[in-house]
C-alpha cells in the first residue's frame, strides 16, 4: 500500500518539477487583461498600488501561493519614507530629482499607492544608515501624533509589488501558456512540491519514533500532513474544583467572558481618546483600568493582551509628551515673532538691549529647504506642522547640518527679508531641546 501511493505522488509531481524548470526567475512578462490591480503584498486584503493594462510589462521575480507573483515596482510607483530621517545631500534640479542619504539608524520604506493617496501601512524594505534614497516629493500627513511631513521615494532596488498570475503571461513563453509555473490538471508548484517533501518526511520521522512507543502508526485520513497531538501536562498540584466538587482544568465560560468584555470596553475608550486632538490625551484613567483588569483577569492568554495594550498606552503617552514640548516651544516661537513685527511698526524703533531678549531668537526643527525661493540659504528653522519659520545661515564656525531633524533653540541676529516672505537668522549658537519623556 505504502509502495503504491508513493509511486502514485513521484507519478504526480515529476511533471511538476519538470515544469517548474522551464522558466527561471526573473522574467519578463505581459499583462492580458485591462484594469489589473497591483498590489502591496500578495492577497486582496492588501491595498491596491496601481493598475496595469493590456500590452504593458513587469518582471517576475517569483510565485507565491495562490497563484499570486511578486515582481518589481511597476513604472510609477513609490514609497513613503518620514523626513525626520532623511538627509538632503541634492537639491532639484533641472529634469533631475532631489537626492537625500538615510540618517538614522534604520527605518522603513512604506509602500504608496496612487489610488489611495494616503495609504502607507506596507512595508517591506528596512532602509539603514547611509542608504541614498531619491526624493520625488512631500507630504504633510495627520498622525496620532500630530502632522508629520513624509518625503515621497523612488522605491529601494529590493521592494516588490504583486500581481495575480492568472492574468500574466511570459514574453519568453509566448501564448502557449500563461504564468509559467501555473500547474496544469492539478499539478503541484515548485513551493507546494518542496512542503510535500518536508510533510513526508515529517511523517516517516515520526513513525519511526513511533514504532516502540505504542503509538498507532495509521497515517492520517486527509493525507495532508500531520495532525497536532495535544501534549498533557502532568502537574501535582491539587487541581481546582467548582461549585459541584467537579475538577477544573482553567477559567469558566462565564469568567473568559467577562474578561473580554471588559477588555474590548477599555478597547473602545482607547480609540474614542487616540481619535480625538492629541493635546485633549489624558490615558491616567485607562492605564489604571488595563492594570486592574490584567490582575483580575481568569485567563493568561487576557493578561498577555492586556499586556500589550499597557505598551501601546506607554508609547501614546510618550507621543502626548513630545506633543507638548513641541507646542511649548513653536508658542515661544511665535510670541518672539509677534514681538519683531511690534517693533518693525513703529516709525522709530530702538535696538533691543541684549538683557531684554527672550531665550531664543527662534525656536523650531531644522530642515535642509527643499523648493526655497532663488538666493535663499540651504537651511530652514521649521515648524512641527511643515510651516517655515526663518531661513537659517550659520555664522562662522556654525555647521547646521549636525542638527538636522533636531528641535533646537537658535540665537542670533533676526531680520525680516520681504523678498522671501519671511525672517532670516544668522546663527551663532544653537540649543538642543530634550524632550520630556513620560
Amino acid at each position: 500500500m505504502r509502495l503504491t501511493l508513493a509511486a502514485i505522488i513521484i507519478a504526480t509531481l515529476f511533471p511538476a518539477m519538470l515544469c517548474a524548470q522551464e522558466q527561471r526567475t526573473p522574467y519578463e512578462a505581459e499583462i492580458h487583461a485591462d484594469d489589473v490591480f497591483v498590489r502591496s503584498g500578495n492577497s486582496r486584503s492588501h491595498y491596491p498600488t496601481g493598475k496595469l493594462g493590456q500590452g504593458d510589462r513587469v518582471t517576475v521575480h517569483r510565485r507565491e501561493l495562490g497563484g499570486w507573483l511578486m515582481i518589481s515596482p511597476p513604472k510609477g510607483s513609490f514609497d513613503w519614507v518620514a523626513a525626520d530621517t532623511v538627509q538632503i545631500e541634492q537639491q532639484p534640479r533641472a529634469n533631475q530629482p532631489a537626492r537625500g542619504v538615510i540618517r538614522a539608524e534604520r527605518t522603513v520604506a512604506r509602500i504608496g499607492s496612487g489610488l489611495e493617496p494616503d495609504r502607507r501601512d506596507n512595508w517591506h524594505v528596512m532602509l539603514t544608515r547611509g542608504k541614498r534614497v531619491t526624493i520625488l516629493g512631500e507630504k504633510v500627513f495627520d498622525t496620532p501624533e500630530g502632522p508629520q511631513r513624509w518625503y515621497k521615494i523612488a522605491p529601494p532596488a529590493d521592494d516588490h509589488r504583486w500581481i495575480l498570475g492568472q492574468f500574466v503571461q511570459s514574453v519568453e513563453q509566448g501564448a502557449g501558456r500563461t504564468d509559467p509555473f501555473e500547474a496544469n490538471n492539478g499539478d503541484l508548484s515548485p513551493p507546494d512540491i518542496e512542503k510535500q517533501r518536508k510533510r513526508k518526511r515529517a511523517q516517516r520521522m515520526l513513525a519511526e519514533q513511533q514504532k516502540g512507543a505504542g503509538y498507532d502508526d495509521t497515517p492520517p485520513a486527509d493525507r495532508g500532513g500531520l495532525k497536532e497531538r495535544k501534549m498533557v501536562r502532568i502537574d501535582s498540584a491539587p487541581k481546582k474544583t467548582d461549585k459541584a466538587g467537579g475538577a477544573r482544568t482553567g477559567p469558566t465560560l462565564a469568567e473568559l467572558e467577562d474578561d473580554r468584555t471588559r477588555m474590548k470596553r477599555l478597547d473602545g475608550v482607547f480609540n474614542n481618546i487616540v481619535r480625538s486632538k492629541t493635546s485633549q490625551w489624558d490615558f491616567r484613567r485607562l492605564e489604571q483600568d488595563y492594570q486592574n483588569l490584567q490582575r483580575s483577569a481568569a485567563d493568561n492568554a487576557v493578561r498577555r493582551q492586556v499586556d500589550l495594550r499597557l505598551r501601546k498606552v506607554a508609547q501614546y503617552k510618550k507621543i502626548k509628551a513630545e506633543h507638548d514640548e513641541f507646542v511649548r516651544l513653536t508658542r515661544e516661537s511665535d510670541e518672539r515673532e509677534a514681538r519683531i513685527l511690534s517693533m518693525r511698526s513703529q516709525p522709530a524703533a530702538t535696538p533691543v538691549k541684549r538683557e531684554q531678549r527672550r531665550r531664543f531668537s527662534g525656536a523650531g526643527i531644522v530642515q535642509r529647504s527643499i523648493g526655497a525661493p532663488r538666493g535663499a540659504p540651504v537651511h530652514a528653522l521649521v515648524a512641527p506642522d511643515g510651516r517655515v519659520l526663518a531661513y537659517l545661515q550659520g555664522a562662522k564656525g556654525v555647521n547646521l547640518d549636525r542638527y538636522l531633524g533636531r528641535a533646537v533653540g537658535i540665537n542670533g541676529p533676526r531680520t525680516h527679508q520681504p523678498k522671501w516672505n519671511t525672517d532670516h537668522i544668522l546663527v551663532e549658537k544653537l540649543t538642543p531641546v530634550n524632550l520630556k519623556q513620560p
